[in-house]
């Protein structure tokens, strides 16, 4: 119980990012179950609101290609997806390889966040929106993860019952040093997150909400994500290899069929 009373006390506080900056999180985590099933212009829209803009893949160079390399190699060139970037500069096009670095590593010197969107379609409906983060290594980042981890539980929708068992799951996962452990509480994953430094998490959700007559597969919303606050020998190899250190997310909201 304490542990739990801590995770609500740390996450009422939030984390240390720009107001802007969770909202921009909220757009593309929580909020992208009210998009799944809407048309590109609709996504399109509530993306650029919230400060994303678009990226054609014939333009991922510069700032993207040398900091977000890890990123990059998960965006495949499809006709049916569309890749948004949150707090890309307007001269990425123009920068150098060690301009586009500096950018990036004075944005976490300022205590600001970078997100890579990818959004997927099934027949020019929006099936899977994917979000990787780059945040600043602040004492309570980890609190951008809980954040979100709660409002997208929350949001999840109640499985349908088969033979008395509702057709839902959640699983929780943290990496600390030697020490592995599995959750099958939400409230405990996020009190463990939310106390810890260096971490690394993993969790996952689905809901069946409806099984399709036609095909007999299930139908319904899912969720996974992941999050490392790097410890000091990775922050190490992480400034060696990019140039900076960061916090780095990865947030997928999807429909059960496109996991």
């Amino acid at each position: 119980m304490a542990m739990v009373a801590f995770a609500f006390l740390a996450c009422n506080e939030g984390a240390s990012v720009p107001s802007k900056d969770k909202k921009a999180a909220k757009a593309v985590t929580s909020q992208a179950f009210d998009l799944l099933g809407s048309d590109a212009a609709t996504v399109d829209k509530a993306l650029t609101d919230a400060g994303y803009v678009e990226l054609k893949e014939s333009n991922m160079n510069g700032v993207v290609a040398r900091a977000l390399k890890k990123v990059r190699k998960d965006i495949k060139a499809e006709s049916s997806a569309q890749v948004y970037i949150y707090n890309l500069p307007q001269d990425y096009e123009k920068m150098t390889e060690e301009e586009s670095t500096e950018y990036v590593k004075g944005l976490m010197d300022k205590g600001e966040c970078l997100y890579v969107v990818t959004v997927r379609y099934s027949n020019d409906k929006m099936a899977m929106l994917s979000t990787r983060v780059l945040a600043p290594l602040k004492d309570n980042i980890n609190l951008l993860f809980t954040e979100v981890s709660d409002e997208e539980y929350k949001k999840m929708p109640e499985g349908i019952s088969v033979e008395g068992k509702k057709m839902q799951h959640w699983a929780g996962y943290t990496f600390s040093g030697d020490e592995d452990k599995e959750f099958t509480d939400h409230a405990e994953l996020v009190a463990a997150v939310a106390k810890a430094k260096a971490i690394e998490v993993e969790e996952e959700a689905y809901s069946v909400t409806k099984v399709n007559l036609t095909s007999g597969d299930p139908e319904g919303i899912a969720y996974y994500n992941s999050w490392t606050n790097p410890d000091e020998e990775e922050q190490e190899s992480m400034l060696k290899e990019n140039g900076f250190v960061a916090a780095v997310g990865s947030f997928t909201v999807c429909y059960l069929s496109n996991q």
